[in-house]
């Protein structure tokens, strides 16, 4: 009941003196309002990753490529090695390593295509069926890469939505022909909108796929294979099935680890340090004006108990403990951080949806950056606010706790 009461009295305080209220609330609205905005920018990048991520087939993804040149000391050098990734190892892969769900070939080069009179640059991806199970990535009409084609180095090839928009004007494909460098090829498919992402100069939607076996003999003029793209059979699998692929790849190249890796799980950690340390750099940096905000409400506290030492005398003389007194005012102190922090997450909504359409009308323009409040920030908000109303309201509520009955009355 006298927690009851002290609310209702902390209202009506602070009710009759709205102007100093809404000035005093005023530096925790904007630290917190800072704070939201930061963190709905972190949880907006966060969001963007796992987009990403999922685009190339989710965070179970790892992949090897043997690199055309290495860094020797200062100097970068041709890779000397006499060994290269050919299909022969992606069998092995598929066969030989438990823990690897599917695994796919990829060899990629920006090539010329052209359908009557209408020529574009593209991405050509030579690979294989598994290429779609791996990158999670289907068809949207026709069909995918058959093993058929890769049998018969038939000359077949399936089109990213842009290409099959910009160069067939949004008409059924199927059936004809596109040539990929004056090599006629025959649309079997069209492949479901990936978007440009965060790369609007390199978009998904731009690839061309065609059998990994046609492009060696029409193309390459050998069997290398550029790229061996792999998932495992599940997340806590990864690093065991990077081991094995080193294994295997290693006993069928003489011992030689000729090879790089990649492990989406690793850039995945690291990409989420970098974004985390950012954001708790920004929000550090909004907390300030919450430090500010907390230094305003102690001001105006040490004020309050000042003009109202003769209530405080009068309390105390018809039988108020110090703990009431205290408890009195940290509870006005709370109220007004816990209201000031309520107004904060909303403008502070309000600023991450205006920095995120700012970032996507200026500077992304083709992807839209999204506007994220969490749960946690808000909760994080709060809790910031009650400790500020605490912190900074102990100190003048002890003082208001310390006064005895006859100097408060005397004061009067």
């Amino acid at each position: 009941m006298k927690f009851l009461e002290g609310l209702i009295t902390a209202f009506s305080i602070l009710r009759a003196n709205k102007a100093r209220t809404l000035l005093t609330m005023l530096g925790i609205i904007i630290g917190i309002a800072g704070v939201i905005g930061m963190m709905s920018f972190g949880a907006g990048a966060k969001k963007i990753l796992m987009w990403e991520v999922e685009k190339v087939g989710g965070p179970s993804m790892f992949g090897v490529y043997r690199q055309g040149w290495i860094r020797k000391g200062r100097k970068w050098v041709r890779n000397p090695s006499k060994h290269f990734l050919t299909m022969e190892d992606v069998r092995a892969i598929q066969a030989e390593c438990p823990s690897v769900d599917v695994a796919a070939p990829e060899m990629g080069r920006r090539m010329n295509i052209s359908v009557g009179g209408k020529h574009k640059r593209s991405q050509m991806q030579a690979t294989t069926y598994d290429y779609q199970n791996a990158r999670q990535w289907h068809i949207n009409y026709g069909r995918f890469l058959s093993d058929d084609d890769l049998s018969l180095w038939n000359k077949v090839c399936v089109i990213g939505e842009e290409v099959w928009r910009e160069m067939f004007s949004g008409m059924d494909p199927i059936g004809r022909e596109l040539k990929i460098d004056q090599q006629r090829f025959t649309v079997i498919g069209i492949m479901e909108s990936r978007g440009k992402g965060l790369n609007s100069y390199n978009s998904q939607d731009n690839n061309v796929f065609v059998p990994i076996t046609t492009a060696q003999t029409h193309f390459w003029g050998n069997d290398r294979v550029g790229h061996i793209l792999m998932r495992a059979k599940d997340y806590q699998l990864v690093d065991q099935a990077v081991r094995e692929v080193k294994t295997v790849l290693k006993r069928n190249n003489g011992g030689e680890e000729f090879f790089e890796t990649w492990v989406m799980k690793k850039e995945l950690q690291s990409a989420n340090r970098i974004i985390l340390t950012i954001e708790m750099i920004l929000v550090v940096i909004a907390s300030v004006s919450l430090v500010v905000g907390g230094i305003g409400i102690l001001n105006i506290m040490l004020v309050s108990v000042t003009e109202r030492i003769p209530e405080i005398g009068l309390r105390k003389a018809v039988g108020a403990k110090k703990m009431d007194i205290r408890l009195q005012f940290l509870t006005e102190s709370v109220i007004l951080c816990i209201t000031g922090s309520l107004i904060g997450i909303v403008l502070g909504a309000l600023i991450g949806h205006g920095f995120a359409w700012a970032v996507t009308k200026f500077l992304l323009k083709d992807f839209d950056w999204p506007s994220v409040v969490t749960i946690q920030s808000v909760i994080t908000a709060v809790l910031a606010g009650a400790g500020v109303g605490i912190f900074f309201g102990y100190y003048p509520a002890s003082q208001a706790a310390k006064l005895t009955p006859i100097d408060a009355l005397r004061h009067n």
